[in-house]
């Protein structure tokens, strides 16, 4: 069995998108997959952060805990996994503007992750996402009894077998 690498990047506030990204990796780490978890750095201003202090404490935290993606992440992974909060897809539509400029993203799986399958904030990860090269894979149904995190966890091992499955036919 190949080795299949998952690379889970997220921008996360308040820690909602953190815990999707999460719980995404044990799936993928359910797949038997190799994972590398990434967060994206903030584009807002220091000073919106600082008049946020919930928002302050948690990136405090996260920059401890997390580094941003390498260059070299994209070009590693079969799969990235894109976690973004309800309110802002920007940190996460930029950052897959720039992956074609760091090597091909053909054959990769681009799986976007939201609070909710449904959600519109999802749409500019979506076309991005195609638009880098990139197969897109939607998360499907959302989570059962409000279950996010084990809703997360099962799309990301369901695009880690998806990919494995892929990379065996090449």
């Amino acid at each position: 069995m190949a080795d299949l690498n998952v690379l889970v990047v997220f921008y996360s506030r308040y820690g909602n998108a953190e815990k999707q990204a999460l719980a995404a990796g044990v799936g993928a780490l359910r797949a038997k997959a190799n994972i590398r978890l990434r967060r994206l750095a903030d584009l807002t201003g220091p000073d919106a952060i600082e008049a946020d202090s919930r928002w302050k404490e948690n990136l405090e935290r996260m920059n401890r805990d997390y580094v941003t993606p390498r260059p070299a992440d994209p070009v590693w992974a079969d799969v990235i996994v894109l976690a973004t909060p309800a309110d802002s897809s920007t940190e996460v539509a930029t950052y897959v503007a720039t992956l074609p400029t760091l090597g091909s993203m053909e054959g990769k799986i681009a799986a976007p992750l939201g609070p909710s399958p449904g959600d519109t904030v999802l749409g500019s990860v979506y076309a991005a996402a195609a638009s880098a090269g990139l197969i897109v894979v939607p998360a499907g149904p959302g989570a059962v009894d409000g279950d996010t995190v084990g809703a997360a966890r099962a799309y990301g091992q369901r695009v880690s077998q998806m990919a494995r499955l892929l990379k065996a036919g090449r």
